[in-house]
């Protein structure tokens, strides 16, 4: 798979020209040796940044309808994302790639940023010299959580405006952290026959932005020759990904309430855009490499199903939530109401 177009080629060519010799044969082993690093690159973060998704989209609503005119609703949730195995790591091959090769293998599974260790070893060859470069690890973890605040204020027209706030979250040695805003409004408003009827389903529409970011710290990976000269020095040295990202949610929403319960769901639609850097110790390859990283940074589409209850006691009430797409996500929340 070719990350860089001839375009993209072009510039890298240009660059390199004056970081590295000028041999036009270093010029084609550097770019097939970047390209590789992009595409692998990109199947290694993939997962982490759809599950970003799920854990910033979650629990935008308890209810479709309304807080209130000028009423407010504060809440404390906990997010917690179970990986599932399949999102822990990908399969690569030699044949995927234009100057890498596996160490002793022609295909291997190596782990997503969601995944855990790894041993592999990519070998590769600029202008006659042999390097090696060590598969990025993951966050070893098989469940990630994370807390965050929430506050609910309804307005005109049964129309709510809700703030989202997390502090950053350590993992291991990674992090995250989100904010956000969301507008809900009631759509059951326009079928009563009075304004003191009830429905027997809540009908909402919402619509989020979230801006959250992501940052993937792992072992140090120094991408150097095999058999070093006494003057050899790393390419680079790599230690992080940072993903840096910004989510837009549209969901319809239903609600019914039964006494002290009360059931929901929805169906949401997520557009997400990405943008990656590598972090590490200047070398070589990082500046550019991180200029060429742009060319990843996309734009992903998910789909989703929520399915929640809440159980209401005077001021209070507790809400809990299941996601369902590509992630699992369950949310619990403890609500109180200011009237």
């Amino acid at each position: 798979m070719q990350i860089l177009t001839r375009n993209n080629s072009v510039k890298l060519f240009f660059i390199f020209l004056t970081l590295v010799t000028s041999s036009v044969k270093s010029q084609i082993d550097v770019t097939d040796a970047v390209n590789d690093m992009l595409y692998i690159s990109s199947k290694y973060v993939s997962s982490a940044a759809s599950a970003s998704v799920y854990q910033s989209s979650s629990s935008w609503f308890s209810s479709a309808e309304s807080v209130g005119k000028f009423k407010l609703d504060v809440s404390f949730h906990v997010n917690i994302l179970p990986i599932p195995n399949k999102q822990k790591t990908f399969l690569i091959n030699n044949n995927e790639l234009s100057t890498m090769e596996l160490r002793g293998a022609q295909t291997a599974k190596i782990p997503t940023a969601l995944g855990g260790h790894t041993e592999t070893f990519f070998d590769f060859d600029i202008d006659g010299e042999a390097y090696e470069w060590q598969a990025f690890e993951g966050i070893k973890q098989d469940v990630v959580a994370h807390p965050y605040m929430q506050a609910s204020v309804g307005l005109w027209k049964e129309t709510d405006v809700t703030l989202r706030y997390s502090p950053k979250v350590t993992i291991n040695t990674s992090s995250y952290d989100i904010f956000g805003a969301a507008i809900k409004h009631n759509l059951s408003q326009y079928f009563r026959k009075e304004a003191t009827d009830s429905d027997p389903i809540e009908l909402a529409v919402l619509a989020s932005y979230s801006v959250f970011n992501l940052n993937l710290f792992f072992d140090e990976v120094a991408i150097e020759p095999i058999d070093p000269k006494p003057d050899s020095v790393p390419l680079t040295t790599i230690n992080s990904m940072i993903i840096d990202a910004n989510s837009l949610l549209f969901q319809i929403v239903a609600s019914k309430k039964l006494h002290k319960l009360e059931l929901t769901g929805s169906l949401a639609y997520t557009y997400n855009k990405f943008n990656y850097k590598l972090g590490g110790y200047q070398g070589l390859f990082l500046d550019v490499f991180n200029e060429l990283l742009s060319f990843l940074d996309e734009s992903k589409t998910e789909f989703k199903g929520d399915f929640g209850v809440n159980y209401y006691f005077n001021k209070f009430y507790v809400s809990s939530m299941l996601s369902l797409g590509k992630f699992p996500n369950v949310n619990l929340a403890l609500h109180y109401k200011f009237f």
